[in-house]
């Protein structure tokens, strides 16, 4: 049987090509990038000013796309879509699909440019809110105008948009697969801000379909589909594209408990994409948060398919782990080495981003050091309290340091006195999965209650992971756990030995929340078939609940 527990998985590395400050604002000097894409390249445009009146901080701002702009509205949101947005979602490691990529394909295809300008919009909209939760305040009649006119221009003209681009498959005459593939992931974007959980995760299925049926023509050096035209774009690019999904998907799994089998990585080449080894060093932090997300993708695709393979020997099972440890002690050796060799020199952004990655490294041995402990029941997680207390700490440090570089979140004034965080949003790797496992698989009641506390006062959308949501579960089950134990046999679990006849007022220690009471899983679960969303828990083998949720219930109303 697999493991149902929420340890997040994944890997992948990507190289950079330098940016170059001067030359054509659409690629390259001798417009290299455009030519080999198959795009136009339209030169040098003029330069704006940046929101504040100062020069923008990267020289592709002065934008031919910005043509197409027809009012102030549409380049104020452009502007903060390159400005705010993109180094959000490009998170602390960087990313070449949003720092280059996205812009470049904006300036010729329609689709591209009005989903940037409605994302932009609703982002610094996002970032206004004066409180985080799950249902946005205001409605945003801008952004919602431009989202509708990306969708028209993808698909063509329709009465009622699409929930998806799952009935892509008679898309607007020229529609290549690199652009619905782009469109798709800033739908995905689009959604997640506006709360449309059950969309955005609508979108995410269909792109890895679309995905899934790509193939790679090595003759014109062009990616098929079915249905689309041909993309003449390097492996790079479809790379990128390709582990936007695959994290993508991970989010899925996490939310649905669905696996979504569609080929992510064969149809793709992976020559000069992914390394066949772990190198001494990592030469950035993107290449390190990219290998390990695409380890962890196969990590938990090949586990997940042994644990339902009734016939796989238990030899077979023992040295694919062994295989999976000894990559990841290489990673980890790497990440050390890259610390010790540029530590002294990392931005704070970039400290941010070495410590979430560090957060990552202690989850994932956790679930290692579980698995080869034996450990048969949810006892077994408090032998890992020193890495659970390592991730709040880092997580801790992630907050305040995001606070400080002013990139993402700012501490906010609270009626309570409670510091809280300015809503940020990325689509990178971040804290909140992490920092759920903490609150639900350790029992240690200070340590839990500090993990719900970061989720509280973050105020972070981490791709379709809300630290509000996780925070409001993660009470949830401690709640359950906790009332157990100190109702001492109520409700038919038996209570530990050590609390018969005490009936204490608390929890003050792990042993004292008795293995009858304890949760195997739990995790908010959407159900984007039935629209339903609630808590799911697992207390002994087959006691499985589907527990109300208010905060998952929001996540359904807010889509009405």
């Amino acid at each position: 049987m697999a493991d149902k527990s929420r340890v997040p998985l994944g890997i992948q590395r990507r190289g950079y090509l330098g940016k170059s400050r001067s030359g054509c604002l659409t690629c390259k000097p001798n417009c290299v990038r455009c030519s080999s894409t198959g795009r136009k390249c339209d030169g040098y445009g003029p330069s704006l000013r940046s929101l504040d009146g100062a020069r923008p901080r990267l020289p592709l701002l002065s934008l031919p796309c910005l043509n197409h702009a027809a009012t102030e509205r549409e380049v104020r949101s452009l502007q903060f879509f390159y400005e705010k947005t993109v180094p959000s979602l490009a998170g602390y490691c960087g990313s070449e699909f949003w720092g280059r990529l996205v812009m470049q394909v904006s300036q010729h295809e329609r689709p591209v440019w009005h989903a940037l300008v409605a994302l932009g919009s609703l982002h610094e909209n996002f970032e206004k809110m004066p409180g985080f939760g799950l249902v946005r305040a205001g409605y945003d009649t801008f952004a919602l105008q431009e989202y509708l006119k990306a969708i028209r221009a993808l698909l063509g003209p329709t009465d009622s948009p699409p929930a998806s681009l799952i009935h892509a498959a008679s898309p607007s005459e020229g529609l290549t697969v690199d652009v619905c593939l782009i469109s798709c992931i800033l739908f995905v974007c689009f959604e997640i801000l506006s709360s449309h959980y059950v969309a955005a995760l609508s979108h995410i299925q269909s792109g890895m379909n679309i995905l899934g049926e790509v193939s790679y023509d090595p003759s014109s050096g062009s990616y098929h589909h079915p249905f689309l035209r041909p993309s003449t774009v390097s492996a790079l690019e479809m790379g990128n594209l390709r582990r936007i999904f695959i994290r993508l998907r991970s989010q899925v799994w996490a939310l649905t408990r669905t696996d979504m089998d569609q080929p992510l990585i064969d149809p793709v080449p992976s020559e000069g994409t992914f390394p066949l080894d772990v190198p001494e060093c990592f030469a950035s932090l993107a290449e390190a948060r990219d290998l390990f997300e695409h380890y962890s993708y196969v990590f938990r695709h090949e586990y997940n398919k042994m644990g339902s393979t009734e016939a796989e020997s238990p030899e077979h099972g023992a040295a694919f782990i062994q295989t999976c440890v000894s990559l990841f002690q290489r990673w980890s050796m790497a990440l050390d080495q890259f610390e010790r060799t540029r530590g002294p020199s990392l931005t704070t952004k970039e400290h941010i981003g070495l410590k979430i990655l560090q957060i990552h490294r202690c989850n994932q041995a956790m679930a290692f050091q579980h698995h080869m402990s034996g450990a048969t029941d949810p006892s077994g997680w408090d032998m890992c309290n020193p890495m659970f207390q390592e991730i709040i700490s880092l997580a801790a440090s992630v907050v305040e340091l995001s606070g400080e570089d002013g990139s993402s979140s700012t501490p906010q004034p609270d009626p309570s006195g409670q510091r809280t965080f300015k809503p940020s949003f990325t689509l990178d790797m971040g804290i909140i999965g992490p920092l759920y496992d903490v609150a639900t698989l350790c029992r240690d009641p200070l340590m839990r209650r500090r993990a719900v506390d970061i989720l509280r006062t973050a105020s972070r959308q981490e791709g379709v992971f809300n630290s509000y949501v996780c925070a409001v579960a993660a009470e949830r089950v401690i709640a359950l756990e906790e009332g157990v134990a100190l109702e001492n046999n109520t409700g038919g679990f038996s209570a530990s030995p050590t609390l018969v006849g005490q009936r204490p007022r608390y929890i003050s220690r792990c042993s004292e929340v008795p293995g009858n009471a304890r949760l195997l899983y739990a995790y908010p679960k959407l159900d984007i078939v039935r629209g339903k969303g609630y808590l799911k828990v697992e207390r002994g083998e087959g006691m499985e609940m589907d527990l109300p949720l208010p905060a998952m219930a929001a996540m359904l109303d807010a889509e009405n």
